[in-house]
């Protein structure tokens, strides 16, 4: 996709340039004279890089201020990025979206309760934001692939761990969406990640903390969640426990308490769906796994009922455990 220099100088600026005056202004903000956008105030030197930066040919998509498909959340807030990249569904950007976030060294409790809620909000037709890391956020995002929206903390394109890789193309197979700020390529750096969080918090009615020590990162886009006027939930833990000391105090600041996706959804007042449908993998791959799981539990015998190469099963089978369709036994034994 080609972006004109007005963009591709704004996504460069991101978090550091302010267009919300201007957007408010005009729905073509592009086209607002050097005037204009200086009374909406944009700094000089902002204005002279709008003007004088080449455009961007990305093979990525964007979405821009100025498009109407650009979430409404997010574009009413100071700072909102001016170019969402992003791979897949832009559907999920017109569910209710909540955001599930916490601690990258969760405990396994922590796991458990972001599948579980991931679950249940995506049965009732909602979206599950959250930022791709470590812990709570590939839980959530595993839990329900279909309904995931995760913004990166860096360019799409760029280097992914190997985790990462397999749980981008998981969503994107089953119709989740992959959102970044970032120019395409962009490095993640220290800086990065508290500029995501924000994006995070804009993008959801609600920002759910699963676990989270008194310094987690989570607690900075629950502090953005609160900025925006949006709502915080926290899920509470053993007064003694360091990991969910965060959260707990977060309750004691006037956090709404949840220990279901129930308590979410009644919380935000999202109607529960009369017609959820279990979630199901859309990968043919995984489905004949899941077939095949039916009449025998060897990687053998998987093997010989679908016909698959060794290399396309482990792929497909490390899919299935992260949504927690399948659990590895001793023996290369799997169950469903």
């Amino acid at each position: 996709m080609s972006l004109s220099g007005f963009w591709h100088a704004a996504a460069a600026l991101s978090g550091r340039i302010d267009l919300s005056e201007a957007h408010r202004q005009s729905d073509k903000l592009s086209q607002l004279s050097d005037g204009a956008l200086a009374l909406c105030g944009v700094q000089t030197r902002h204005i002279n890089r709008l003007r004088r930066t080449p455009k961007l040919n990305s093979g990525h998509n964007a979405l821009t201020l100025e498009d109407k498909s650009y979430p409404r959340h997010l574009s009413v807030l100071p700072y909102a990025p001016p170019v969402l990249f992003y791979a897949g569904d832009l559907g999920r950007l017109s569910d209710p979206c909540v955001a599930v976030v916490g601690a990258r060294r969760c405990t396994q409790r922590a796991r458990d309760v972001s599948s579980d809620f991931a679950r249940a909000l995506a049965s009732s037709g909602v979206s599950i934001v959250s930022g791709l890391a470590y812990g709570v956020d590939e839980a959530a995002h595993a839990a329900a692939p279909g309904r995931a929206v995760a913004v990166l903390g860096q360019g799409l394109g760029g280097k992914y761990t190997s985790r990462q890789h397999r749980l981008i193309q998981l969503i994107l197979s089953s119709g989740g969406l992959i959102l970044s700020e970032f120019l395409p390529g962009y490095p993640a750096a220290k800086h990065t990640f508290p500029q995501r969080n924000r994006v995070i918090a804009g993008l959801a009615l609600g920002t759910v903390v699963v676990e989270a020590t008194p310094r987690s990162g989570s607690l900075v886009t629950a502090r953005h969640a609160l900025d925006q006027g949006r709502e915080v939930m926290a899920v509470p833990g053993h007064p003694l426990d360091t990991m969910s000391a965060g959260c707990n105090q977060l309750i004691a600041d006037g956090a709404a308490l949840v220990t279901s996706g129930q308590d979410i959804l009644s919380h935000l007042n999202i109607a529960t769906a009369s017609h959820s449908r279990p979630i199901t993998p859309s990968c043919v791959h995984q489905r004949a796994i899941l077939k095949a799981l039916r009449t025998g539990e060897t990687i053998d015998h998987v093997t010989a009922m679908t016909g698959l190469d060794m290399p396309t099963i482990l792929v497909a089978i490390d899919a299935l455990e992260l949504t927690g369709h399948v659990a590895r036994l001793p023996g290369d034994r799997l169950r469903t």
